[in-house]
């Protein structure tokens, strides 16, 4: 267990978190945490990335997102006004 001084940090208080302990998280500079608090004690965790729609389908155009997923789903005869004419 290692202990740390709580710290100012303008309004806020601040903690440093030891080397030791960063390299055993393999936490790196700028990477986001959360940070929650349950009975009293304050629980860190890696934050879950947080992607655009953007980031999603980088990497390929519509027209071929499309051909992929042409027949990924049947939806049965189309029925009504629905109909599509191909």
């Amino acid at each position: 267990m290692v202990q740390v001084t709580v710290g100012r940090w303008g309004n806020n208080l601040a903690v440093r978190l030891p080397g030791e302990i960063v390299e055993a998280i393999r936490l790196r500079d700028g990477e986001r945490v959360d940070i929650e608090a349950h009975g009293g004690e304050a629980v860190i965790r890696r934050a879950q990335p947080r992607l655009a729609l953007e980031d999603l389908f980088r990497g390929k155009s519509p027209e071929e997102w499309r051909a992929d997923y042409a027949g990924a789903y049947d939806w049965g005869p189309d029925i009504g006004r629905e109909a599509i004419p191909e």
